[in-house]
């Protein structure tokens, strides 16, 4: 298996380079016509695209359909997560018509490719994973040393952990002012909320700590790199995630392979699949202010023996969200794309992806 990376830089994503994993070849390319070329030197038995919005990836759409190459789409979209119009939506069913599978992040991204006519037998889970075990390793050794790992960190003692990119639709500004509710009512035991992350709100986020003057009490991080994302779980006594919008939400699955018990906006594609309400965690409305206070303040209120048994119940439910589940779920979607007959498409079904293809990456 090759991987095909294109833009491996983001100024959102500050992530360091890694090093090779073993199992498969990783090419990175720079142009359209670059992937092209690989592709045309790979000669793949199958193409397996990373959703189906990019420019590179409808180019590699178009090289598959040209050649009459199988299609597999792992996609994790919503019919909740964007604004949907009639015309959009006939537009996204033609580019969706020439995949012969898709794997899907879980029940709401499964229903959306129902939508747009992608047959359930030709649907597989789960796309939206992480190496939960390494979360869990990282986490119970930052617990095993507590005091030194928080002094080391800088970390409070009690806190609830976000981490997310400091975007509109992460909605960030409503939780500090729902956490600020909650610590007002909550006084000298109010917990302390670490907000980890980067991107262009984190100005104006720090202002709006600064003004409602719990500076002490939220803190900021910056970005954590991958090493340093298990020790801040670990030491946290929950996990939240207010997003007004996403498609599903990784650090969900990481914060409960951690062992974390989790409050999670409703809007989260993961929410259905990850949470069940009252035995590992709860779901909120992202707009209601009071409401989220509330929850940050039942989560607070509760026994430790209470939310370690929600965070066992978490580790639980997230087994079945692992690395081994989507390389099963993986291997059926391509065998399934394999056993599709082949025929050429029409260029009315090709013209659109072409002329996709031709975009200028966003």
């Amino acid at each position: 298996m090759t991987a095909i990376e294109f833009r491996p830089a983001d100024a959102v994503y500050a992530w360091t380079s890694v090093k090779e994993i073993g199992g498969y070849m990783r090419r990175q390319i720079h142009s359209r016509e670059e992937l092209c070329r690989a592709l045309d030197e790979l000669r793949p038995q199958v193409v397996v695209c990373v959703g189906y919005a990019d420019p590179e990836i409808n180019q590699a759409v178009a090289w598959a359909l040209q050649r009459e190459v199988p299609l597999v789409t792992c996609s994790d979209s919503t019919y909740e997560d964007e604004p949907r119009s009639w015309a959009k939506e006939a537009f996204k069913r033609r580019i969706v018509s020439v995949f012969d599978a898709a794997l899907v992040a879980g029940r709401r991204a499964h229903d959306y490719l129902e939508s747009l006519g992608l047959r359930g037998d030709r649907r597989f889970q789960p796309w939206d994973v992480v190496d939960n075990s390494y979360f869990e390793r990282g986490a119970e050794l930052s617990r095993k040393d507590e005091p030194a790992s928080r002094e080391r960190l800088k970390l409070p003692t009690r806190y609830f952990l976000c981490v997310a990119r400091f975007i509109p639709k992460k909605n960030l500004q409503r939780l500090i002012e729902a956490y600020a509710r909650y610590a007002i009512l909550a006084g000298h035991e109010a917990w302390s909320l670490v907000l980890s992350g980067t991107g262009p709100l984190g100005p104006e986020l720090r202002a709006d700590v600064d003004a409602a003057g719990f500076n002490k009490q939220v803190h900021f991080p910056g970005f954590l790199q991958y090493p340093d994302l298990p020790a801040f779980y670990g030491l946290a006594g929950a996990f939240v995630l207010p997003s007004v919008s996403d498609q599903w939400g990784l650090v969900v699955n990481e914060a409960m392979a951690a062992g974390l018990p989790v409050l999670v906006s409703s809007r989260c594609g993961c929410a259905p699949d990850l949470v069940r309400e009252g035995e590992n965690g709860f779901t909120f409305d992202p707009e209601n202010i009071e409401a989220l206070a509330g929850q940050l303040t039942q989560m607070a209120g509760l026994d430790q023996a209470r939310r370690a048994d929600m965070g066992r119940r978490s580790r639980e439910i997230i087994t079945a969200f692992s690395p081994e589940a989507f390389a099963h779920g993986l291997e059926a979607a391509i065998a399934c794309a394999l056993t599709q007959k082949r025929a050429s498409k029409s260029w009315l079904i090709r013209m659109p992806i072409n002329l996709l293809a031709r975009r200028s990456p966003s």
